[in-house]
C-alpha cells in the first residue's frame, strides 16, 4: 500500500520534504508523534536566516518531524 505523503512543492529547492496531515492520517501522526516524543532528538534548522529547534526522529532513510498538526519526512 502506497503511503499518503505529501510532496512540499513550496520547498521543493531549499527543504524538500513531504508530509501528512493529522486529521487525513491520525493513526500515522499518533505513531509518530509517540516515537517523536520518545526517541527523537532536538536539532537546529535554519530557514530563510530564522533558526529554530525541532525534534528529530530517524528511521530507515528518513527524518519525521511535527509542525502542528502536520507530520513531515525528509530523506537524510
Amino acid at each position: 500500500m502506497e503511503m499518503p505523503w505529501i510532496f512540499a512543492k513550496t520547498y521543493a529547492k531549499i527543504a524538500p520534504h513531504e508530509y501528512i496531515v493529522k486529521e487525513n492520517e491520525l493513526e500515522l501522526f499518533d505513531e509518530y508523534k509517540i516515537k517523536i516524543s520518545k526517541s527523537g532528538k532536538e536539532e537546529e534548522f535554519t530557514l530563510h536566516g530564522k533558526m529554530d529547534i525541532y525534534r528529530y526522529y530517524y528511521e530507515g532513510d528518513y527524518k519525521y518531524w511535527i509542525m502542528g498538526n502536520i507530520l513531515n519526512r525528509a530523506k537524510i
